[in-house]
């Protein structure tokens, strides 16, 4: 296949996932960290009262089990997939709905099925962006094919690769575009923001156990993890960017990895466009090498927002308000769209560094982080129905205090609480099941 049947495959591709304005859904993924109770140490996979037994308990409660080989890697039941990252970190992924309330609901009742299991292992759920007290060389690497390979690649490229599989958590926002020219905008306007968004969610306190004195962890992270597929898509800021662009991106890189059969088979330094001249590029094969790359946002039948660290419920959500309320308004679309219509890719460069300095005080061009997220929230907050605009209220809260979720840790430390009590917020177990919807 030449490279120009590449590149309409692509847009053939990104073309057929357009969806109606009607029908515009948001999804909605959310990793979490499973430690124990009383040493904060993340919970392997393969220890006696492990992620693989959680997960086998799940399915002996009516989800539908996945393995790869022997062991147990997935459980899927009614439009949700719990799905595990390299370290062990249990994501669940919940099936795209219009409506903030379903999406709620659905983490809600996953919630109130994992809890007691862990609570009987004496185990913890934790939201963070980073590992509370494990150490990356302490963690066990969960037995997927692929993570293995990765860790090989991936290991060479950056020197936080492996902190970024075993050490990181985050939440994803999916949104839907309409047409080419929707997807451009919302490709580019979240790319732009993307180190400012990371900056209003910033909620890792801790790094290799000890405290973390600078801000946004994850965003450094990434940024030395690797650079052919992480971070901003310097593409978005082409005046020519469209699903093409967004297609030579993915092709000139190493996809690391590639299936056939069950099997999954590094695919070296060979790029994506050297790989299918000699081989068919299926339907499956394109949607697999998009998954192999991990800028700050990514397409796929969808556009995939990154960058926010792993929050406790309300905030979760608040997240999502936030970017429907801007992406899928369209006046906010315009108005966002000329606010940051002069920002370059050097520009954002900067401020990815500049936030991992300064957190809120630090600049997006000429905007101050935390003013530019105060302008930001209360045009999402005109965007949203009234019925959703309470899923803003405490995201609103901590910006009318000058503060990210990570510093709501930070003055618990500093007013001399221990690391448990410290991240006792974070912790959603730390209440009776039945009490979590009302007071996470």
């Amino acid at each position: 296949m030449d490279y120009k049947e590449q590149l309409d495959r692509f847009e053939a591709y990104f073309k057929s996932s357009e969806k109606n304005k009607e029908n515009k859904a948001v999804g909605l993924e959310i990793e979490h960290f499973v430690v124990d109770s009383d040493t904060l140490k993340t919970v392997s996979y393969s220890e006696e009262a492990g992620i693989e037994k959680i997960l086998a308990q799940l399915v002996r409660q009516g989800w539908e089990g996945r393995r790869e080989g022997n062991h147990l890697i997935q459980a899927n039941k009614e439009g949700a997939v719990i799905t595990l990252e390299p370290g062990g970190q249990l994501e669940i992924s919940i099936e795209p709905e219009r409506r903030i309330t379903d999406l709620e609901d659905r983490y809600y009742a996953f919630l109130k099925e994992l809890l007691p299991i862990l609570n009987q292992n004496n185990q913890l759920l934790i939201t963070a962006g980073y590992q509370i007290e494990s150490k990356i060389s302490e963690i066990e690497w969960n037995p997927k094919k692929r993570y293995q390979i990765m860790s090989k690649y991936l290991g060479k490229r950056g020197k936080y690769a492996h902190n970024m599989m075993k050490g990181t958590a985050s939440i994803q926002v999916a949104l839907d575009y309409i047409n080419e020219t929707d997807f451009i905008k919302k490709f580019r306007i979240a790319n732009t923001l993307a180190p400012a968004v990371a900056a209003l969610f910033d909620n890792a306190a801790f790094f290799e156990s000890e405290e973390y004195e600078a801000y946004n962890i994850r965003t450094d992270i990434w940024s030395h993890c690797d650079p052919d597929r992480c971070g901003t898509v310097k593409e978005a800021f082409d005046k020519d960017f469209n699903y093409r662009k967004y297609a030579e991106y993915i092709l000139n890189r190493s996809p690391i990895l590639l299936k056939q059969g069950s099997e999954f088979i590094s695919a070296g330094q060979k790029t994506c466009r050297d790989i299918f001249k000699t081989q068919d590029l299926s339907q499956k094969e394109l949607e697999h090498v998009l998954t192999m790359f991990f800028p700050d946002v990514r397409a796929k039948n969808f556009i995939e927002i990154r960058m926010i660290d792993s929050i406790p419920p309300k905030l979760n959500f608040a997240a999502v308000a936030f970017w429907k309320g801007l992406l899928y308004n369209d006046q906010n679309l315009e108005r966002v769209s000329k606010l940051i219509a002069d920002i370059t890719y050097e520009e954002v460069q900067k401020a990815r560094e500049d936030v991992v300095k300064k957190g809120l005080v630090a600049k997006l061009d000429n905007y101050q982080v935390l003013e530019l997220g105060k302008r930001l929230l209360q045009w999402a907050k005109e965007g949203l129905p009234d019925v959703e605009k309470e899923y803003l209220i405490s995201l609103e809260k901590l910006l009318s205090d000058n503060k990210t979720p990570v510093d709501k840790t930070r003055e618990k430390l500093a007013a001399g609480f221990d690391k448990r009590q410290a991240i006792d917020w974070l912790i959603l177990n730390s209440r009776l099941e039945t009490e979590v919807k009302k007071e996470c």
